[in-house]
């Protein structure tokens, strides 16, 4: 069968026949992975250096035998991996969200072997070296069969198996070792909207407070009760999320009925977010804080995707919205000053328009994204409202 050295090394054999004088060239044996890396037990994520794509536990399942494969970052715990020292040259590495293993499938030690999530039983397959190439690089190898892991086939989409092949040193077998906190910087995301796929369902009855720290919805599905609203026109409705403080929410699923969405008092970041069905307002800022929204996307909303009532320096980022009254609005009559950006987004569906305000303090930005059928972008006595690199789609 071929594999990726054969034509490799079939053409340095016929060039070697061409010259008789030359004697065909042998095979050089595989470089050396490289010393044991020092890494301190801890949290981490393994960024791939090839697709930039995190490893994880796919749909966050929390069951044995769950599939490994890469993704892009977006924060969640079934990306992050509890790495311990064994005292025996060798590390465990479990899956944050779940306990369990990071396992050589079935024991199997060729080529391609897949790799997977088991409990934790402290196995030879579930044994790996950690070797410190240098510039934070590292490869990781199986104890039980000598393998590297890597991301199988060149696969630089989100989706891409981690499997095993014998080590070679190309990127897709080199991982990038960080630490998995709050103070340590955020890889990049790839793409505009949620990553989500839903991993379940929560039943919500009072409003979920935030404040301060992070609330990792795991990429469930956040379904509120009558007692929040009905996802209507009422403005006495109640939110599912309030993030307070700074706050951080998640990898979370609104579910279709969308009650009052996310309220934010003294500022706050919203991530890897989706709202299946709005309502009446996705996200209503009501106290003065910054706020920074990323990979977000929001459907079906009777007036605005998001509202404004308090100064902030709002900043959206990678964001899918559809078929909403307003992307944006200011609270109707106020003055105070609001500093909008909004960058990487496909705005489609709008009723009215974009961006609105009474406020001739406010500034909006609008770059890097595309819009269908959006209606006037600037609406009112904006001090500033552009655009940059806008198209339609």
């Amino acid at each position: 069968m071929l594999t990726r050295y054969s034509v490799f090394f079939a053409s340095i054999l016929l060039a070697a026949s061409a010259m008789a004088i030359t004697p065909a060239p042998q095979p050089e044996p595989e470089p050396d992975p490289g010393p044991v890396g020092p890494i301190a037990n801890g949290r981490y994520i393994f960024i791939n250096q090839y697709s930039n794509r995190a490893m994880e536990v796919v749909n966050a399942s929390t069951n044995n035998g769950a599939n490994v494969a890469q993704y892009t970052y977006n924060g969640g715990s079934h990306q992050q991996w509890d790495v311990a020292d064994l005292g025996n040259g060798y590390y465990s590495i479990q899956a944050a969200h779940s306990g369990k293993s990071l396992d050589v499938w079935e024991w199997n030690a060729e080529d391609g072997a897949d790799v997977r999530q088991w409990d934790a039983l402290g196995a030879e397959n579930q044994q790996w070296q950690i070797n410190a190439l240098g510039n934070g690089v590292y490869s990781v190898i199986s104890g039980f069969s000598g393998k590297a892991l890597e991301v199988f086939n060149f696969n630089g989409a989100n989706g891409g198996n981690v499997s095993l092949w014998s080590y070679w040193g190309g990127d897709t077998q080199l991982w990038r070792i960080q630490v998995a906190d709050d103070s340590s910087p955020t890889p990049a995301p790839v793409g505009k909207g949620s990553s989500c796929q839903s991993t379940g369902s929560v039943t919500v009855s009072s409003t979920i407070v935030v404040n301060g720290g992070v609330y990792d919805g795991g990429c469930r599905t956040f379904n509120p009760t009558s007692a929040l609203g009905d996802g209507g026109q009422s403005e006495g409705q109640k939110p599912v999320f309030r993030v307070e403080n700074g706050g951080t929410l998640r990898n979370v699923i609104i579910g279709t009925n969308g009650a009052d969405g996310i309220h934010i008092y003294g500022g706050g970041t919203v991530e890897n977010v989706r709202w299946t069905d709005v309502g009446e307002d996705a996200l209503t800022v009501k106290e003065q804080g910054n706020v920074t929204l990323r990979n977000i996307e929001g459907y079906k909303g009777y007036d605005k995707f998001l509202q404004i009532n308090a100064p902030t320096n709002l900043t959206v980022e990678n964001c899918i919205v559809d078929d909403m009254g307003k992307f944006l609005r200011q609270n109707g009559g106020t003055t105070f000053t609001i500093n909008v950006t909004v960058d990487n987004c496909d705005i489609s569906n709008m009723k009215e328009g974009v961006f609105r305000t009474d406020s001739s303090s406010s500034t909006a930005k609008l770059s890097n994204s595309r819009l269908r059928n959006a209606g006037q972008v600037c609406i009112g006595p904006w001090r500033s409202c552009s655009t940059q690199n806008v198209s339609n789609f």
